[in-house]
């Protein structure tokens, strides 16, 4: 019996020396073994995640203590694992293009497989893009602003036959017929005169009053001609024959003339 005891013995002492000489020592008193360096859970987790790169020392190292709060669990891997692997919707190889390799997640073609699809299906012809027409904008004329009355016939001082003084439109040029061509008259000659007037379109043509005519001229400088130094007749008349006249010279004197006399004449409106 004690042949027997001592015969066990040595067989499991020399099977326990095999196993150690084919498997190496990876405990922490022994030697460690080239490639026996490992992952760690938090690396392979950081890998199915993120696709960050697999990490591992370059021998295995006894853990000196358990595993912290930041270190994945193994049953976290299986959850990010199987998350991503429920992704995968390709459910046979002719779904995808021949030689493209794919992982299946379908029983009985787990792991890696290749494609089978012959041709992806592709566009036939080139579409044809119609071009949008281009619009031609119409040219915009500008518009030919219209003169006033006034603009037709004298909008700047001695360039036309009237100009605006104060309210008025006032013949401009002596020889002009405003003016009578530069006649002199009778204040009853005058008188009938302007109330015949039709010139540049218009027939409500009259005789200044005094302080019309007084106004214009202060203002004679603006007209293209006048006599200086010679009356003007006013509408104005200050009882029987008196009528005012307007001497066109700086003092623009206002006098009273009888109506016989002759004087010159200028039409406003």
């Amino acid at each position: 019996m004690k042949k027997l005891i001592t015969f066990v013995s040595g067989l499991l002492f020399t099977v326990c020396l095999a196993d150690l000489a084919i498997a190496g020592s990876i405990d922490s008193p022994g030697a460690t073994s080239a490639g026996s360096g490992m992952y760690t859970l938090q690396s392979l987790y950081n890998y199915i995640v993120s696709g960050t790169a697999l990490d591992a020392t370059t021998s295995f190292q006894e853990p000196s203590a358990g595993p912290g709060s930041t270190m994945k669990t193994i049953k976290e891997i299986g959850d990010a694992l199987k998350a991503m692997l429920d992704q995968c919707s390709v459910t046979t190889a002719d779904s995808v293009e021949l030689g493209k390799p794919f992982f299946s997640t379908q029983p009985g073609s787990w792991g890696v497989q290749t494609g089978t699809l012959s041709a992806l299906p592709r566009p036939t012809a080139t579409p044809t893009v119609t071009a949008t027409a281009t619009e031609t904008a119409t040219p915009t004329s500008t518009p030919t602003p219209t003169k006033t009355w006034y603009e037709q016939y004298g909008p700047w001082p001695g360039a036309g036959d009237v100009v605006p003084i104060g309210s008025m439109y006032v013949a401009s040029r002596k020889e002009g017929d405003g003016c009578a061509n530069d006649n002199t008259k009778a204040w009853a000659s005058a008188l009938s005169w302007v109330n015949n007037l039709v010139w540049l379109e218009k027939d409500d043509w009259r005789l200044p009053t005094k302080e019309e005519l007084s106004t214009i001229c202060s203002n004679r400088g603006s007209l293209e001609s006048y006599q200086s130094g010679s009356y003007y007749w006013s509408s104005s008349g200050y009882g029987g024959d008196g009528l005012w006249c307007v001497l066109f010279n700086s003092d623009c004197w206002i006098n009273g003339q009888n109506s016989p006399n002759s004087w010159f004449v200028r039409a406003v409106r």
